[in-house]
């Protein structure tokens, strides 16, 4: 029996099997709203499937310098398909770059790069509260040594997407890795629609791209139609 899950943080997920606190996998479909916050989501025409075909992309990507994916390279009408994969609970955000809070508590110019990436973890389900190891091993949300590989896994991903972004002027100041596990295998689950990936102009960070109507998100989206007509 096929239930559809939550949606989640940047598309739906097809469940084929919901046991108990699993949720098994199979596809990603995503819709045509492009995610500014929680709050402000603007429809976009097409672009769940430019999302899906960018995810498609840079899944093909990183699988070339051996991150373990999801992906079984097949994409149509915004959707992508999967290897049968238990989603997991926790994502991680990566920032590079610093944001509006860290610019104000650490007196920094917008955009200033870090030193080393600030990764924050969140819960799925709720992504108002940010987790360390101590609430992971306390509330058993995953096996430590789970939680340790997706910290790797998510370094890697960071250092080969912001070369790939610098290659084009342009500076990955944020981004999300969200995950899976296949047997006993962690792997990227790859939601990598265009919104999951905040860009500023490498030469200029202060000015960051204007996302505030439909017309002004299309050519931000047009940073991407390069890489997915590769």
């Amino acid at each position: 029996m096929i239930n559809f899950c939550q949606t989640s943080l940047y598309c739906t997920t097809k469940i084929s099997n919901n046991k108990g606190r699993k949720k098994i996998v199979t596809d990603l479909t995503f819709d045509d709203f492009f995610v500014i916050d929680e709050k402000n989501r603007k429809k976009i025409k097409d672009y769940g499937e430019l999302s899906a075909r960018v995810s498609a992309f840079f899944c093909d990507y990183v699988k070339e310098y051996h991150i373990p994916v999801a992906f079984e390279n097949t994409h149509t009408d915004g959707k992508v398909k999967i290897t049968p994969t238990e989603e997991l609970p926790v994502y991680i955000k990566i920032i590079n770059t610093s944001n509006k809070n860290f610019s104000k508590m650490f007196s920094l110019a917008k955009n200033t790069p870090l030193q080393v990436p600030v990764f924050e973890n969140y819960l799925s389900a709720d992504s108002n509260y940010q987790l360390n190891d101590h609430h992971i091993i306390s509330f058993g949300i995953l096996p430590l040594a789970d939680f340790k590989m997706i910290g790797r896994i998510a370094t890697k991903v960071n250092v080969i997407l912001k070369s790939y972004f610098e290659r084009r002027n342009l500076t990955l100041a944020e981004m999300i890795c969200t995950f899976g596990k296949s047997g006993d295998k962690i792997v990227l689950l790859g939601q990598f629609s265009p919104h999951s990936f905040k860009l500023v102009p490498k030469d200029e960070p202060e000015k960051e791209f204007d996302l505030s109507t439909p017309a002004s998100i299309r050519k931000y989206l047009e940073l991407f139609h390069e890489s997915v007509q590769r």
